[in-house]
């Protein structure tokens, strides 16, 4: 007897029409909250409420902020609850994550997506958060914001975006810092420095994060619509033959035949495997898999786990130039006047 077992194919639900949060404004109340691994200290806490104080807004500590389970910030319902609790509390304005770290995959089951559809509103962090930024877009439609967590630092080129893309609903075009050379240093720039892959232009849906975390969501619920994107992806603290590991998982998914362009940001405290000849870098690793799929594609954007960082909208429409390494939205992410 022949059994015929149907099994879901998530990657290809129908698309959801994105949801544009309001944007936010001085006075506004911001909730602060950690849907993954517990903040070092409690100072860590402290200093991130300054930050959002410091850009004129009031801040509301999710409950459980300094709850301890293991290494995570309480219980995965402990977590789930501050989201979406924050969510349906009509005083806040947006959400901050405090930090990354782990622990966000957990709570996807128990996030009230229904509940952020009817009350919509800035959610902002990057790292693990990948997976709250790229399950809830792909849930609800919202466009979510891959930006700085709050116990990070925050230098003006970082703030500048965020006010920018949060409270003025500019349509910016994100472009790397030129600071001025110190001839005492250097007579050229190095730092902030784009490396083209495939040149050319692309436009698309902006749709990324953590290399880690966006490959972990691949064969689930939560795995993105590659169609058509333009997708940027950074990482920290692996090694080389892990990036050449997830990018030939990438690949053997079909992702680089779907996407229109590619943008490779940070990779911060990553390393060669052993430092032995042979050993291949990034860019030879990311040449490998991107440039055949021909696609205009650059790295050394400024966004992850470095102080300078974009605030990139997951959803919104772009234009991105390789060789300039700019990346343009096309429309505001935030509404203003509300």
């Amino acid at each position: 007897m022949l059994i015929l077992i149907a099994l879901p194919v998530f990657a290809h639900s129908a698309p959801t029409k994105n949801i544009i949060p309001a944007g936010l404004n001085p006075g506004d109340t911001v909730g602060l909250i950690s849907s993954a691994s517990r903040a070092d200290q409690n100072q860590d806490i402290d200093f991130a409420k300054e930050r959002l104080e410091k850009l004129g807004l009031k801040v509301v500590f999710g409950n459980h902020i300094y709850a301890r389970d293991a290494y995570f910030a309480g219980t995965d319902k402990d977590r789930a609850d501050d989201l979406n609790q924050m969510f349906a509390n009509n005083k806040i304005k947006a959400i901050i994550e405090i930090r990354g770290g782990y622990g966000c995959a957990g709570i996807l089951p128990l996030i009230n997506y229904k509940l952020i559809k009817k009350h919509p509103k800035i959610l902002m962090g990057f790292s693990d958060v990948t997976a709250l930024l790229l399950a809830i877009h792909k849930e609800t439609g919202l466009i979510t914001f891959h930006g700085p967590l709050a116990i990070e630092p925050w230098p003006q080129f970082t703030v500048d975006y965020i006010k920018k893309v949060l409270f003025d609903g500019v349509a910016v075009t994100f472009e790397n810092p030129t600071d001025e050379l110190d001839p005492s240093q250097d007579i050229i720039q190095t730092q902030d420095r784009i490396q083209v892959i495939n040149g050319g232009s692309a436009e698309g849906e902006l749709i990324g994060g953590n290399l880690t975390i966006l490959v972990s969501l691949l064969g689930t619920k939560y795995e993105p619509d590659w169609k058509n994107k333009i997708l940027f992806v950074e990482d920290i603290g692996i090694k080389n033959y892990q990036i050449d590991r997830m990018l030939s998982q990438l690949q053997l998914a079909g992702v680089f035949k779907q996407i229109k362009g590619f943008i490779f940001g940070e990779c911060t405290k990553c390393e060669v495997s052993d430092g032995s000849y042979g050993a291949l870098t990034i860019q030879q690793i990311l040449e490998r898999y991107i440039k055949p799929a021909g696609i205009p594609s650059f790295m050394g954007a400024a966004f992850g786990h470095d102080p300078n960082n974009f605030t990139l909208p997951e959803g919104i429409m772009v234009t991105m130039n390789a060789n300039d390494g700019t990346i343009k939205m096309l429309e505001p992410a935030v509404k203003t006047g509300t």
